[in-house]
This record gives structure tokens, C-alpha cells and sequence, in this order.
């Protein structure tokens, strides 16, 4: 029955392909990926895709064909996404290895997220520019408040205070909600 599996697999997936364009070849980010995958699980791991039938460069048949399988579901992804995923492999699955819908789940998390205009093709906007920080004009009276009086004539030039600010300078010169010093 496996070894069915496996030609079936090997026969089917030609689009899994690597740049080389060899049938038997996958891409460099899946071979690092099984081998951070058994490295780190041990046999755990080989044993699910293991047949034991070997192909003429004695290579096992059912570990040959879930790696074109996982290369034809993991090429949506580029590889610094895969390699993310491998890292988060340990935290993410401490104690067995993940099989191939889990780890597209890590991919598709540590995938980065389109904008809302970059998914409909919308040019991206330039960065606002900073209004230019406009002189303050007040009266210094040296009596301990004058940065009452600073922070209260920012927020009339145009300055954004938060609100806190402002309340605490307005109650340092005794001015009420109206603007009327008390």
C-alpha cells in the first residue's frame, strides 16, 4: 500500500519541481526543513514517511516523495517564511513533529500581512510630514509658572498637549474651564 502511495506521488507531482527542473529534485528550504526535522525529532519523524523500498540511488521512496509533496504545498511560501517556521517548530510542537497542515499553519502565521490597498493594487501614500514646530510667544514673569505659560501658549500656536498637560497648566495659573484666570 505504501509503496503505491509513494509512485503515485512520484508520478503525479511533476509541477513539484525545483529551479534545476530535475523530477527528483525539491528546493533547498524543504531539505533544511526535514533535516531540522529529524535532527531535532529523531525517527519520530523519518518513521511516518519511511517505506523501506529503495530507489536506484538508495534512497527511501516514501521519504523522496512526502518531501516533493511537502515542496509542492510549501513553494506558496518564500523562504525566509519557511525558515521562520522551522525556528518556531520546537515552541510550537515540543514533544512530536508536525505533519504538513500544521506546519503550513506556522507558515501562514509567520507570513507577513498585506494591507487592505496592497491586496487591491492601491498606490501606497507618502508619510505625512510633520507640521514645522512654529515659535511660542509669552510673557516670562520669573515666578515660577512661566511653564504654565509656555504650555498654554504652544497649545495656542497650534501645539498638540494631551489633555493632562493642559488641565495642570491651566490649574498652575488658575485659570478656569472658560479661560478666565480666577
Amino acid at each position: 500500500m505504501s509503496d503505491a502511495v509513494a509512485r503515485l506521488a512520484h508520478a503525479n507531482l511533476g509541477q513539484a519541481r525545483s529551479t534545476t527542473g530535475s523530477a527528483d529534485a525539491v528546493s533547498v528550504a524543504v531539505r533544511q526543513v526535514f533535516m531540522l526535522m529529524h535532527g531535532s525529532y529523531g525517527n519520530l519523524f523519518v518513521s511516518k514517511f519511511a517505506t523501506g523500498d529503495k530507489d536506484e540511488q538508495g534512497k527511501d521512496r516514501g521519504i523522496r516523495s512526502a518531501m516533493k509533496i511537502w515542496d509542492a504545498k510549501l513553494r506558496a511560501y518564500p523562504a525566509d517564511v519557511i525558515e521562520a517556521a522551522a525556528g518556531r517548530l520546537l515552541q510550537e510542537c515540543p514533544e512530536f513533529p508536525p505533519n504538513l497542515p500544521q506546519f503550513e499553519a506556522l507558515c501562514r502565521a509567520v507570513m507577513p500581512r498585506k494591507t487592505y490597498a496592497e491586496t487591491q493594487g492601491l498606490p501606497r501614500l507618502p508619510a505625512p510630514q510633520p507640521a514645522p514646530v512654529m515659535p511660542v510667544a509669552y510673557t516670562a514673569r520669573n515666578d515660577g509658572r512661566d511653564w504654565a505659560r509656555a504650555i498654554l501658549a504652544a497649545v495656542e500656536a497650534g501645539q498638540r498637549r494631551s489633555f493632562e498637560v493642559v488641565r495642570s497648566a491651566r490649574k498652575a495659573l488658575a485659570i478656569d474651564r472658560m479661560g478666565v484666570a480666577a
